[in-house]
């Protein structure tokens, strides 16, 4: 391994990847947040449908997780979903204590037809760049994915905490066994 890229001495919000993608993440929900308010729809409710449309059924705590959304905002969007007849909410088969949200044949229906404007949406804002280009930014995007998936299911070690701040834990996120062997995998091969 070579020397350390980032310098706390030099580091800058404009070169650190958080920063950047976390702000790209921002914008990108707020252009989003625009073309749905013309379809009736905010882009977090899409975000659930699509979630769901890709997943059997998830508990409202998988789906907060996987979202990064605040759980009380979330259990407002699955009310409004659910009030439009697209969620539903059902027991769990896997454990009857459980509540899941599933996604209706209605809002299966939602959810493709505004695709559309979200393959729009990233088509404008990828315009400028070559295809190898997009495939090389999504590539990259995905070996991060896996290496940040890897330190929270490997528990890559954590930095020493200060004597006087005291430690608090932190939640669980869960991964499923599917994603960590992948990301596994990803490491052993040397691709992320």
């Amino acid at each position: 391994m070579g020397p350390a890229y980032y310098d706390p001495r030099t580091l800058e919000p404009s070169k650190s990847i958080g920063f950047l993608i976390k702000r790209c993440g921002v914008l990108m929900s707020q252009l989003a947040e625009r073309e749905f308010e013309a379809h009736g729809m905010s882009f977090t409710q899409w975000l659930v449908l699509i979630r769901l449309r890709w997943c059997e059924s998830l508990t409202a705590t998988q789906l907060s997780e996987d979202m990064g959304h605040d759980l009380g905002a979330l259990t407002r969007v699955v009310d409004s979903l659910e009030r439009a007849g697209l969620v539903r909410r059902q027991r769990s088969r896997r454990d009857r204590r459980a509540v899941e949200i599933a996604i209706t044949p209605r809002g299966r229906r939602v959810a493709g037809r505004t695709l559309p404007f979200i393959a729009n949406l990233l088509n404008r804002l990828v315009e400028p760049f070559a295809r190898q280009e997009i495939e090389a930014l999504i590539a990259l995007l995905q070996r991060l994915l896996a290496r940040l998936e890897f330190f929270l299911t490997e528990g890559a070690p954590r930095p020493a905490r200060a004597a006087a701040s005291p430690a608090r834990p932190r939640p669980a996120i869960r991964v499923k066994p599917a994603a960590q062997r992948r990301v596994r995998d990803k490491i052993k091969d040397g691709t992320s």
